[in-house]
């Protein structure tokens, strides 16, 4: 055994790892500035509306390919495939991979994390005179095929595809390196990406509850800007009623008023304020139309661990309106409760404020009708007394559903 050979073995794992992407990197031919450009590609394109747009556009350049596919998800029984494409004739591939993408990809079970190229699997004279290749390969002028598995889970956490036309050179070392050089940055991208959505989706159901509760949520950067307002915010600000948005912030209807809030506002969005994250500093503001004072909640949003960008919300000011209604729907307390229609409207109206003979008139039901339902609603409830049972339809999940 020579020297390289022992020196080879006896290498440590991290320095092999890089000796590897030394290797890759001289056979995929791409200068550092091009490389740099296609991983910078990779990690912006998380934040693409459609992901990796621009990547996959500028892979189909350098690989020379007719078609470059990323399938991000695989078609499930309640869920259809998610698939970006870059190529000519996106919309035919497009309606092929959705109605059949079992039938349209030739892959199944790859190695993970390495390109493959279809000879590697199959005999190509074999694969070119089957029914297979003529139905699904040949129409959209596909001859060449190269794919990867990428991900470590028991499912791959996504599968990249890349094809040639006819008239076309096969898939060599260089179109192989270029793609298993980026292969680890689109596995962490696509984790990135994943932890985005759920984050999204957090967001989504925690702002949906905010505005079902008729909670105004209204976030502010470190100079007091307004960065994002949730739907029970904007309607009240629009009202310019109390509160107001002046100059890209919030500003009160009253001197006075509007002094403390800036006030609390600076004291928690000031980085040398001693209100820590999560202490609550509080006012009312007063309404200039009469109505019942706003009550006003400004929380410090806890800062990063290593850094604060400028846009990051640094407060959160919480707006409850005292008269703002409670939004749930007849066909919750249907379901929730086992209420009739009838009972469910009247049910609704208590939840509004009404009392039993308000109601009444305005459900155009007489007063006997709606004692009959109230009495029908508490057994059902479980309650005696109608401020029992508007502790539990307001308590209970009804609103927030």
């Amino acid at each position: 055994m020579n020297s390289a050979a022992i020196s080879s073995m006896r290498m440590p794992p991290i320095a092999a790892e890089v000796t590897d992407r030394l290797q890759l990197f001289e056979l995929s031919e791409l200068g550092f500035v091009a490389f740099d450009s296609l991983v910078g590609m990779v990690y912006s394109g998380t934040q693409e509306t459609v992901p990796w747009t621009r990547l996959l556009d500028r892979l189909r350049e350098v690989l020379g390919a007719n078609y470059v596919t990323l399938i991000l998800r695989a078609p499930q029984a309640d869920q259809p495939l998610q698939v970006v494409f870059s190529g000519k004739a996106q919309p035919t591939l497009a309606a092929s991979f959705y109605t059949d993408w079992s039938a349209i990809d030739p892959f199944v079970n790859l190695p993970r994390n390495r390109m493959v190229t279809l000879e590697d699997l199959v005999d190509d004279d074999e694969w070119l005179a089957g029914s297979y290749y003529r139905e699904f390969h040949a129409p959209l002028d596909v001859r060449y095929h190269m794919a990867a598995d990428i991900g470590m889970g028991a499912e791959p956490a996504c599968r990249l595809r890349v094809s040639r036309p006819h008239g076309s050179e096969r898939f060599g070392a260089r179109e192989r390196a270029i793609c298993n050089l980026l292969l680890p940055h689109l596995a962490t991208a696509v984790q990135l990406r994943a932890s985005f959505d759920i984050a999204e989706v957090e967001r989504f159901f925690y702002a949906g509850m905010l505005d079902r509760l008729s909670v105004g949520a209204v976030f502010l950067d470190r100079d007091g800007r307004i960065l994002k307002t949730n739907a029970a915010a904007s309607e009240l600000l629009a009202q310019r009623d109390g509160l107001s948005i002046v100059n890209g912030g919030l500003s009160a209807a009253y001197p006075g008023e509007n002094h403390e809030l800036r006030r609390l506002i600076e004291q928690v969005v000031s980085p040398g304020g001693k209100v820590r994250p999560g202490v609550v500093a509080g006012m009312s503001v007063s309404r200039s139309s009469g109505r019942p004072s706003l009550g006003v909640a400004v929380r410090a949003a806890p800062p990063t661990e290593w850094s604060e960008p400028s846009s990051r919300p640094a407060a959160l000011v919480i707006i409850r309106d005292p008269e703002a209604r409670v939004v749930a729907s007849n066909e919750q307390l249907k379901r929730l409760y086992g209420l009739t229609p009838a009972e469910a409207n009247l049910a609704l109206h208590l939840m509004e404020g009404c009392t039993v003979d308000e109601a009444a008139q305005r459900l155009n039901v007489s007063r006997n009708t709606a004692r009959c339902q109230i009495r029908a609603i508490f057994a059902k409830t479980g309650v005696t007394r109608q401020t029992e049972l508007l502790r539990v339809l307001l308590s209970g999940v009804a609103p927030l559903v």
